[in-house]
């Protein structure tokens, strides 16, 4: 598999079979067109929030490769998308076959729409989209508990899956909260590797979660994707 981070929350990840764009609002797609000409590539939304949707996918469709469009519940409607793309609109906490690449496993955002856990058969991939702890200092207490609450019942319907890949928030505007949501997750389900994202002008976040004792726990590796933006394995 390969990785090549596109800023944000987007990628771009190719497995033997296909390539998967995940969440793309800025960065070069001309990669994919380097990519073989035969491979399917699914493009997902996680939700309509502009730093994670840019309507800009659509124009990678009809230039010789097929192209299949995987969008959050929360989309339906929006005058983004064209009428004529091959659009599937998936809801929460559903798990879909999706014809030439696998089964795609939906978890309920704790902000909007969905995340996305993907099995193709020989890989796993693990999108968070905006699911996450957001424990946002000052905030209602009761809102707050609420957040952990489906964070963490969210995360449980993974029922222990060990991703070869996550892409999971790590966001510098929780303050000293921004190591919660990242934790929880690796301990629950424990990753080989793991891709922060959602970071905005912290570029030095990742460095300060590594030196967290206990945050990273035995067989999973972090990342840096404040420096790097390509990974093959």
């Amino acid at each position: 598999m390969t990785i090549d981070y596109l800023g944000h929350s987007g990628f771009l990840a190719e497995t033997q079979h296909a390539l998967l764009l995940f969440d793309y609002y800025r960065g070069d797609l001309s990669l994919i067109e380097n990519k073989a000409a035969g491979k399917p590539l699914y493009v997902f939304v996680s939700h309509i929030h502009g730093d994670h949707f840019d309507p800009a996918v659509f124009s990678l469709a009809g230039k010789g490769r097929p192209v299949f469009y995987l969008l959050s519940f929360d989309i339906r409607g929006s005058r983004k998308v064209p009428k004529n793309a091959d659009v599937r609109f998936l809801e929460a906490d559903q798990t879909y076959e999706i014809p030439g690449l696998g089964t795609v496993q939906t978890l309920l955002s704790t902000d909007e729409g969905v995340a996305f856990a993907v099995e193709t058969g020989q890989e796993s991939l693990f999108h968070a989209g905006d699911l996450h702890w957001w424990d946002w200092p000052g905030e209602d207490p009761e809102w707050l508990a609420d957040q952990e609450k489906v964070f963490k019942r969210e995360i449980g319907l993974l029922n222990n899956k060990r991703p070869d890949a996550a892409f999971v928030v790590l966001d510098d505007r929780l303050e000293d909260n921004f190591a919660e949501g990242m934790a929880y997750f690796l301990t629950v389900c424990r990753p080989k590797y793991v891709l922060p994202m959602h970071f905005w002008k912290d570029r030095k976040i990742i460095e300060r979660y590594l030196t967290l004792p206990g945050g990273v726990p035995e067989g999973v590796r972090i990342l840096d994707t404040a420096s790097e933006t390509h990974w093959e394995w």
